[in-house]
């Protein structure tokens, strides 16, 4: 069996001190230290961005309205229910006895005054409230009741409240932004004790609705993976986020556990417009779907960790089409199919991508481009710096034909969110298809739940038949836990920090 490259490494690590998973820490039930690639460069800033690896670090600090389960269904969370009153006006329920950091209590006025920060012109420059580009103004009805208005109608609103996060508003106001990203004072299971330039150290919000099961947690920024994983065999972390299927095994081996989920999102490779190319031939896109055998590749790479996909969307999104039939692997029907697209002596393109940009992404890159190979298709793989790759898909800079990134549904879980991007709203749009907009504008303001929930259908139907990408599978995550951590779950993104404690 070949040994992969950061496995290797792993093994040379551990040669030079042989242990099982090491007690550096384990007599210290009260404090748990986690790793991951970055910690955020804006400290808790939490509406510059909705992505990883910072939401891991937030979580531990700041709550939304609503949460998303692994199953992409709709939970309450600091609002209990939701209504809404007409096609602009939404009544949102609140917690009661909900407390911030600093003891001052949740209540309605404090959604009023993120409301109102999110429609700031100050705000303009923040991911979320570009997101929520459809708020209007928030009014209280009582204590914990708050009614929201839209300009548009947006019948999903409630999946948007994840990311109306509840900040303490006075704290908020008087400080302002900078500084309260220093000192953030929200709800969560914990509150911020220091912030280093690797290191954010926390201490337990005992009053907290959600109060945690330990004392202190550490965050930790290991930007290399194989140490990350090192790092929690040797006992230094409790915790290994962000690491590869082999890493998992190396923990595993070592006395540790496994964890393994998968997010809302969809690995393809994805097609850039340019005239005279063979992309651009729906034959030859549908041919190179089909000249992958993604069951292969998921088995060997990614340890039976995920599923095939069919589409933009897997399974949890709202939006999620069912009736599409999987891609078979038929590398005779992709030959003849190039050929009828006047291509009998293959291609070559070339595809951009960003060094781990998935889980055991540089592996699982050459081996589809060994698949696309043999029905006489040459992709060439260029590796790009992750910084090149997003300057790229929002300038539009790109130097080669296609390139790896995924269709990404989170926070909101559901279709449309990853077509900001991957449609023609994006500014620099890659994939545009005018017979589409329609149906994609009504999804996003009809109220009608069948309806609504049948455009997106449609729409996932239209990328699946147009070959939009080459979609690969739904997208696992991987991480390690020393022996006797419990209660790690990760959903959408958040880490349910209450929930983690060490066995005595």
């Amino acid at each position: 069996m070949r040994i992969l490259p950061k496995l290797f490494t792993i093994l040379i690590l551990l040669l030079c001190k042989s242990f099982l998973i090491d007690d550096v820490h384990a007599n210290d039930k009260s404090t748990v230290r986690l790793g991951l690639s970055a910690i955020p460069p804006m400290n808790f800033s939490p509406f510059r961005n909705t992505g990883l690896p910072y939401v891991y670090t937030w979580s531990a600090v700041f709550e939304g309205l609503t949460k998303i389960d692994a199953n992409g269904n709709l939970k309450p969370l600091l609002a209990i229910s939701w209504e809404s009153i007409d096609e602009l006006t939404w009544v949102i329920e609140l917690r009661k006895g909900v407390k911030f950091s600093n003891g001052r209590p949740f209540d309605a006025n404090s959604v009023v005054n993120i409301v109102k920060f999110l429609t700031s012109d100050e705000a303009s420059i923040h991911l979320v409230s570009r997101m929520m580009f459809f708020l209007k103004s928030a009014k209280a009805i009582d204590s914990h009741k708050v009614e929201i208005s839209t300009n548009v109608p947006t019948p999903l609103l409630p999946r948007f409240l994840t990311m109306l996060y509840a900040l303490e508003p006075i704290h908020f106001n008087d400080v302002g932004l900078d500084e309260f990203s220093r000192r953030p004072v929200a709800t969560g299971p914990f509150d911020v004790e220091k912030i280093g330039p690797t290191k954010i150290h926390f201490k337990s919000f005992d009053e907290s609705w959600r109060k945690p099961r330990v004392k202190k947690l550490e965050i930790i920024a290991i930007p290399d993976s194989s140490v990350r994983t090192f790092s929690l065999i040797s006992g230094e972390i409790d915790i290994a986020m962000q690491i590869g299927p082999e890493e998992t095994l190396a923990i595993k081996s070592r006395g540790g556990n496994e964890e393994i989920w998968r997010d809302p999102e969809t690995w393809g490779y994805h097609f850039l417009t340019k005239e005279d190319s063979p992309l651009m031939n729906i034959k030859v896109r549908e041919a190179l779907n089909i000249a992958v055998d993604r069951d292969s590749i998921i088995k060997s790479l990614l340890y039976d960790s995920t599923i095939p996909a069919n589409q933009p969307a897997p399974p949890p999104v709202y939006g999620y089409n069912e009736n599409l039939p999987p891609i078979d692997y038929d590398p005779e029907r992709a030959k003849k199919l190039l050929i009828d697209a006047g291509y009998p002596n293959g291609f070559s393109f070339i595809l951009e991508t960003s060094i781990g940009a998935s889980a055991n992404a540089d592996a699982i890159n050459q081996v589809v481009a060994q698949y696309l190979s043999r029905v006489g298709v040459n992709m060439l793989i260029r590796a790009i710096p992750v910084n090149q790759l997003i300057r790229n898909v929002i300038e539009g800079t790109w130097s080669g034909d296609a390139f790896g990134i995924h269709y990404s549904f989170q926070p909101t879980v559901e279709v449309l969110k990853a077509l900001d991007t991957h449609s023609c709203l994006w500014p620099k749009a890659w994939y545009c298809k005018d017979e589409i907009m329609p149906t994609l504008r009504a999804a996003q303001t009809t109220f009608d739940k069948d309806k609504n929930l049948q455009f997106r259908k449609d729409i996932m139907e239209f990328y699946r038949n147009d070959w939009a990408a080459i979609f690969m599978y739904q997208a696992p995550r991987f991480a390690g836990t020393v022996k006797g951590l419990e209660g790690f779950i990760v959903e959408n993104n958040v880490i349910s920090y209450d929930k983690i404690y060490k066995l005595d």
